[in-house]
């Protein structure tokens, strides 16, 4: 593996734009970084005023480097100094592979004025690139040479093909409109944002329609998996051979808060004893759930109040709260699932959903069901005995709600059960 020229120079540093890890590092082999020179980029960190100041460097030379860490430098010791009156001509790199690293750092607020920043989660940027970068390995593929093809040379001939590629290799139309989608942004992002004169040729592109036909998880099967639960051959073992126990003495309650609140998985673990909010007779009277997909889209920077969703009280809601010690810890700021163990909600959450897999296999449950399906199940049921599901606060529009959520085989069935007659009362 060959590294970028590197001598010792305060504030200098090596890392890896794909994995992130400095490569001047050597307690062990390029600090376990397996990839390949182009994705190398000299960086700066700076402290000023006991504040870490970043930014990547330009340039591949070693000495333009160490020139452009010193104007930064020189920049943060005069943050409003304007060292020349001429207007710096923006470096707009031509090759593929360095516009996606540019765009990388765009999305990762990289150089970005604060104003025109947007908080995007480590994850949604990491999967951004990946669908970027399916698109370079599609052109490796086809012995296409990286290290001399420009952004220019993209051609609809190359597009097309490249739709042809992934129609086979996506499992799902959602996996490949996600593909589409990535590559359209990041040419909207250098043509809008950096001012490239090309054409979106992935702007016309029709994206595969995805069937919304959600499923729910019906009350026989529920139970059959609650049942399974257990630390009784509770162990999985992968194609790997890594054996891992899928049990946890929380496991039960979490996914009963899962399917009796109604929230997503993860949203389901933040909720408190504090969030519960009892009536004038000193009874439940609902939860107070946070919306966390809405905020981190609307809401990343904090400024607003969250938004809150008001969870329905229910006989089962309710007794699962009795077998939590809801009254010993009303009020608490301590979490209603395991809020003794120093573990991470997503962690929790991510845990559950391969729990959940498990203990359906288990209990012999073949239909096509994962924990995510008991929010679809929890808004069936609300709609059709409560028909106030589009006013509830779950979902930011009923259009959303109604396409998305609600098990239309469950709606059929429980107009049958009412006794619907096109001529009766």
């Amino acid at each position: 593996m060959k590294l970028l020229k590197y001598k010792k120079f305060e504030g200098l540093h090596i890392v890896c734009k794909k994995c992130g890890r400095r490569l001047e590092v050597t307690q062990t082999p390029y600090n376990g970084c397996v990839h390949p020179l182009e994705r190398q980029k000299y960086k700066a960190e700076l402290k000023v005023n006991g504040v870490r100041k970043t930014r990547d460097l330009r340039s591949l030379d070693y000495d333009e480097a160490i020139k452009e860490l010193l104007e930064f430098k020189n920049e943060l010791s005069n943050p409003f100094k304007f060292i020349t009156p001429t207007p710096i001509v923006e470096f707009k790199p031509e090759l593929l592979t360095e516009c996606v690293m540019m765009y990388s750092d765009w999305l990762e607020n990289i150089d970005v004025p604060k104003h025109q920043q947007v908080v995007r989660s480590k994850g949604y940027i990491k999967s951004t690139i990946r669908y970027v970068l399916n698109f370079t390995d599609f052109l490796q593929a086809k012995k296409v040479n990286l290290n001399t093809f420009k952004i220019y040379d993209l051609t609809d001939a190359i597009v097309g093909k490249y739709y042809e590629y992934l129609e086979p290799l996506c499992k799902s139309a959602s996996t490949h409109n996600h593909n589409i989608k990535a590559l359209k942004n990041f040419n909207s992002y250098l043509i809008d944002k950096k001012g490239y004169l090309i054409p979106n040729y992935f702007k016309d592109i029709n994206q595969q329609y995805e069937n919304a036909n959600p499923i729910s998880v019906n009350d026989g099967d529920f139970n059959k998996l609650l049942d399974a639960i257990s630390d009784v051959d509770s162990v999985h073992t992968f194609k790997t051979g890594e054996r891992k126990n899928m049990y946890r003495p929380y496991t039960r309650d979490a996914i009963e808060l899962v399917a009796f609140t109604g929230m997503r998985i993860e949203e389901s673990m933040i909720l408190k004893y504090s969030d519960i909010v009892l009536d004038g007779d000193g009874k439940i009277h609902h939860l107070i759930g946070t919306d966390l997909k809405f905020d981190r889209a609307h809401n990343w920077n904090n400024s607003k109040e969250p938004k809150k969703v008001l969870i329905p009280y229910s006989k089962e809601l309710e007794a699962l709260l009795i077998r939590l010690n809801y009254k010993e810890n009303l009020g608490l700021d301590k979490y209603l699932i395991a809020g003794d163990v120093n573990i991470k909600r997503k962690t929790i959450a991510v845990q559950l959903s391969d729990s959940f897999t498990f203990y359906k296999k288990k209990a012999g449950i073949s239909s096509k069901i994962t924990l995510k399906n008991m929010r679809k199940t929890f808004l069936t049921k609300l709609h059709t005995k409560t028909g106030f599901v589009e006013s509830m606060g779950y979902q930011r529009s009923a259009k959303v709600t109604l396409v998305n959520y609600i098990d239309k085989a469950e709606v059929v069935k429980k107009v049958n059960e009412m006794g619907f007659s096109f001529f009766g009362d």
